[in-house]
């Protein structure tokens, strides 16, 4: 038995992670011989990520399985891995020479490839929730609850807004829960306005503290003052709010009789005092305050101003007022808390009895259920027998992004291995990088990191060396990120978190590649303009690369999705391709989903005309009309749905449609697949025809766009990809990294992360002088910072070859607060003083700042605009593409049968062709000395035709490849042939051995095979780029080859 190290990484971006995970899981794989490669488990937070960790292992280990060169390189780096390096301890510090002979070569390789291969279903290379899933599917008795089932966001939707109705309804007919419900919703409302507009003002309320709610249920920390850290001395008014306005008019009387302090502003001075007097005058009736300047406009005058600025006039009697308002407000502000609490209850208790107490559930209701104490050592055990194993061996990806609740859940599994040291029986790995730590806004808590190395007892080590960007791009990250010199302004607390940065430098095989970072700016404008000119600086860049005509992968990065859409629209309005990496509503993006819906709209409110009048305007008009042979009428409709679900009415439909006459494109034969599985879905669970229209109007999925198009996506989803060039645009106002408008309410933890107290927001003038909000405002100030600092440093290193930065214009005013992303850029930009006098020609925008060869793009050829120049039209500007669909021999598919029927002489003919490629289909591979009973004695035509071509040798051949190759028969393909669509069978496709050979069997008649070879040679050579292009085969490895069972013999094309 050996000691294993326990390890935690911390990984800048790029430095590769998912190369140390992948090595880490193949070198304890070594180490245990590849037994029990199920106690291996590895967990990140996507399953893009899982994925591409299973397919690195997969990848790495057949690469050395498959030569001696792959397995010497295998060989090292696992060598590394397990036995470490002077400067980094390894998994097995303790291993020789004599075991990295032994256990470290080609044929231990493919051992353990077979043994991955053959277990390939059992490896947990998983997500964290569906961990958690498996966890609690298999404890439903501890866990008390009936069932176990896991719904997606759109079926909690549905389920909200039937727990909305139910409570509505119970309100309705139930005196006493309706004047809790007031209570609660009226007390909670923060204005009349709000009071007034009921169910946004719900749907907010639900959707700002309802998880809130569900994380801390408990009624004593909501709005609690002794948790916030409030005495009753502190909370009293020194003036009652009966004796306000009494008070307020002492003062104010005694300000207008005092002499105006000398000076020439003095009587200024004065009257601007008695203005912010006035603003309390609506604050007893009202419950408001407003200072106005003399034109009644806002006046945005601090407290902290107000003595400053009025020091002449303040008063004791002034002071006591003002703390009056403050506590006053800190008084209301704890009531709607507390009242939130209730309402957040009431609602609660309706949504449980109709998802979770029937076994329903989210994956963040599952991770509450089981860090709230579910994990016994009891149930620790039991899992063991009921997952079927026990997990020896821990992999933690993206450890910053772990919650507290999913913390709960893991450490006791963690804690066992920490604790027995029990030899090689387990072993810790976690990797993590503080810096991009963007996910604080779902539970993330990036302090965790820091102190798991502590808990665990892990040996730390680092990671800066990028393998994924350029010198020049990583020198303007080291140039803005290291924010104690970029951010000085921001909260102390903001930069301690983000620490001591680490110059980043690149990987020793990049160093002498070109690449460029540049921010630019846009001249002067008016701010309607201001968008535009940063949308066609992009533009230029996008031209002065030839991004799209070299091939280059491009990705324009933006905080929201708004933004998203804002320059998307600009560049497809100018000519450029471009589109919005997002969830996809498939449901009704097409116009086949839009005719869908009205379909069963149709079918919920036959008597609806406009619901009607949709329906029989639209191409399903047939499907209704039951004087049609395709058609039925709305009561035999509602009559199969009802008796048969939803998937039968599908079926239906895509049958009667096809009767129609109607060709779906490749796009709609998706989308309608999309409406048959989810009919197939909502079945087994069974919804309401409502619900089921809700549901395939809400229904999503994420779809990336192909090649040759400029990619926009928020900088969240841009976390873990790589891309030739970056662009980062400011649209919009430059927020600050802490946006008061966004601040809700303040949460008080202690230092395990637990919560403490909670309460609803006030007004700022109260929580900046209140000193207890005021010392929670710093910390969620210092959080929102921080988050802004690593969603800076997210974007700036998702670049390989360069980052192009464009700002709009901006005066220069002096020194300025760096405390959002683009003052910090534009911070960076002026103290390093590299900017050039380069201007884009369209925009004209100058260099603020430029690091590497500006014209870094010139190694690249422009081989895809030749390409597009002659398979495809030029972009259009916002209509996709539009391709002819055509059949094999490049005839439109309505004259096919044309086609087919003037070289068969006549339908039998047809027919007899269709006979004669079924019994072609039987053969898999023919074996002359056990013929099938069909060629011994043949009954039909067909039979009688394919047995004599079976005695050709040329044509026997086809059917006697090795019995390595791969056989496939009747093989459908649908694709984009240049500008074409290609819609078709390949008879028989054969691949081996690096070579791919297409088969097709030919029953017209000829007089020559130079006459079948001119009649089809367009058919097979689309079939053989197509081939191509799937399989990765070079067209000169493909073989085409006629069958003519007219001439007895093969025809090569």
């Amino acid at each position: 038995m050996f000691s294993l190290t326990n390890m935690l990484i911390s990984a800048s971006a790029g430095t590769g992670k998912t190369y140390q995970l992948s090595l880490r899981f193949l070198g304890l794989l070594a180490l245990n011989h590849g037994s029990h490669p199920e106690r291996l488990i590895a967990i990140t937070f996507t399953r893009k990520a899982a994925g591409e960790f299973k397919d690195r292992i997969l990848t790495d280990l057949a690469a050395g399985a498959t030569d001696e060169e792959g397995a010497q390189r295998l060989k090292e780096q696992l060598w590394t891995v397990i036995k470490g390096t002077p400067g980094e301890p390894g998994i097995w510090p303790g291993a020789t020479e004599a075991w990295k002979a032994e256990n470290l070569h080609r044929e231990r390789f493919r051992h353990l490839l077979h043994i991955l291969v053959q277990n390939l279903a059992r490896l947990n290379l998983c997500t964290i929730d569906s961990l958690f899933a498996q966890i609690a599917s298999t404890s439903t008795f501890e866990l008390g609850v009936s069932g176990f089932s896991m719904i997606d966001t759109t079926a909690e939707k549905l389920a909200r807004r039937e727990a909305l109705l139910s409570l509505y309804r119970e309100c309705s007919v139930n005196r006493e829960r309706r004047r809790n419900f007031e209570d609660a919703f009226l007390s909670g409302a923060d204005s009349d306005a709000e009071a007034a507009d009921a169910e946004d003002s719900m749907m907010r309320r639900l959707n700002t503290y309802h998880e809130l709610f569900l994380d801390e249920p408990d009624a004593g920390t909501w709005g609690n003052p002794v948790a916030l850290g409030f005495t009753p001395e502190e909370l009293a008014p020194p003036v009652p709010l009966e004796q306000f306005d009494a008070v307020l008019h002492a003062v104010a009387f005694q300000a207008q009789q005092a002499p105006a302090p000398e000076g020439k502003n003095g009587s200024k001075s004065k009257e601007l005092f008695l203005r912010f007097l006035n603003g309390f005058s609506q604050y007893a009736r009202l419950g408001r305050v407003r200072f106005r300047t003399d034109g009644g406009s806002s006046w945005n005058i601090t407290v902290e101003e107000a003595r400053e600025k009025f020091k002449d006039f303040w008063s004791p009697p002034l002071e006591e007022l003002i703390q009056s308002w403050l506590r006053m407000e800190v008084l209301q502000a704890l009531r709607r808390t507390r009242a939130t609490h209730g309402l957040m209850l009431l609602f609660e208790g309706k949504y449980s009895s109709l998802v979770r107490n029937k076994g329903r559930f989210l994956f963040h209701d599952v991770t509450r259920m089981l860090g709230g104490g579910a994990v016994t050592p009891e149930l620790k055990r039991d899992l063991q027998y009921r997952m079927y194993c026990r997990y020896d061996h821990w992999m933690l990806d993206e450890f910053q992004d772990t919650s507290q609740s999913q913390w709960r859940v893991i450490k006791p599994f963690l804690d066992d291995l920490t604790e027995s040291k029990a030899g090689s029986e387990g072993s810790i790995f976690v990797v993590g990088d503080i810096k991009q730590s963007v996910y604080q806004w779902r539970g993330g808590d990036p302090e965790l990191f820091r102190s798991v190395s502590t808990q665990l007892q892990l040996e730390e080590r680092g990671m800066s060396t990028s393998y994924r960007s350029v010198q020049p791009v990583l020198d303007l990250v080291n140039d803005i990120c290291d924010y104690a010199r970029t951010a000085p302004d921001c909260e102390p607390a903001a930069l301690e978190q983000w620490g001591e940065y680490p110059e980043h430098r690149c990987a020793p095989h990049l160093e002498g590649r070109s690449g460029v970072s540049q921010i630019w700016q846009t001249p002067k404008a008016e701010s309607s303009t201001a968008n535009d000119l940063v949308c066609q600086a992009a533009a230029d860049i996008l031209k002065r690369t030839g991004a799209l005509r070299r091939g280059l992968e491009t990705a324009i990065l933006v905080s929201t999705k708004n933004q998203a859409l804002a320059i998307k629209t600009w560049l497809t309005d100018h000519g450029v391709p471009a589109e919005v990496c997002d969830d996809v509503p498939v449901g009704v993006d097409s116009p086949l989903g839009k005719n869908l819906l009205y379909f069963f709209r149709w079918l919920l409110m036959p008597g609806d005309p406009f619901a009607a009048g949709l329906l029989t305007h639209s191409p399903l008009r047939p499907l209704v009309t039951p004087e049609r042979p395709e058609g039925m009428d709305w009561k035999a409709w509602r009559l199969l749905l009802e008796r048969d679900g939803y998937a039968a009415v599908m079926e239906e439909l895509e049958r009667r449609l096809a009767r129609t006459g109607t060709e779906l494109t490749e796009f709609h034969r998706d989308r309608l697949a999309v409406w048959k599985n989810e009919a197939e879905q909502v079945d087994e669970k069974g919804v309401s025809l409502d619900e089921w229209i809700r549901h395939m109007e809400d229904v999503t999925r994420r779809e990336d766009p192909a090649g040759g198009i400029v990619r926009i996506m928020t900088i969240h989803k841009s976390k873990g990809l790589g891309f030739d060039i970056v662009i980062l645009p400011q649209i919009g106002r430059d927020a600050p990294f802490a946006d008061g408008r966004h601040l809700t309410h303040f949460v008080k933890k202690n230092r395990e992360g637990s919560i403490e107290g909670i309460v609803l927001v006030p007004s700022r003038h109260v929580y900046t002088n209140v000193p207890q909000l005021q010392e929670l405002y710093r910390e969620w100030r210092a959080q929102q910072q921080f988050d802004g600092f690593c969603k800076l440093y997210v974007a700036l290193t998702r670049a390989k070859r360069a980052t192009y930065v464009i700002l709009p214009y901006r005066e220069e005013k002096g020194e300025m607060t760096a405390d959002s992303m683009w003052k910090v850029v534009r911070s960076a930009a002026r103290s390093c003083e590299k900017g050039t006098e380069d201007t884009l020609p369209e925009s004209g925008a100058e260099c603020l700042y430029s690091c590497g060869h500006g014209g870094w793009y010139g190694e690249f050829t422009e081989s895809v605009r030749e390409r597009a120049e002659e398979d495809t039209p030029e972009w259009p500007l916002q209509r996709p593409m539009v391709r002819e669909r055509l059949s094999p021999s490049g005839l439109p598919a309505a004259e096919d049968a044309a086609h087919e029927g003037r070289y068969a002489d006549d339908a039998e003919s047809a027919a007899f062709g269709s006979a004669v490629h079924a019994v072609f289909e039987r053969i898999t591979r023919w074996d002359e000395s056990d013929k099938p009973e069909w060629a011994l004695h043949p009954a039909t035509e067909a039979e009688r035709t394919v047995a004599a071509c079976m005695e050709i040798p040329s044509i026997r051949e086809l059917f006697t490849p090795p019995g390595t190759a791969r056989i496939m028969k009747e093989q459908r393909i649908e694709a984009i042939d240049g500008n074409s669509w290609i819609s078709g069978v390949i008879d028989r496709l054969l691949l081996h051995d690096g070579s791919a050979c297409i088969v097709d069997f030919k029953t017209d008649h000829a007089d020559s095979p130079e006459q079948l070879r001119k009649r089809h040679s367009n058919q097979l050579n689309a079939y053989a780029r197509i081939v191509s292009r799937i399989t990765g085969i070079p067209p000169e490895r493909i073989a085409c080859i006629i069958v003519s069972t007219h001439l007895k013999e093969t025809i090569r094309i």
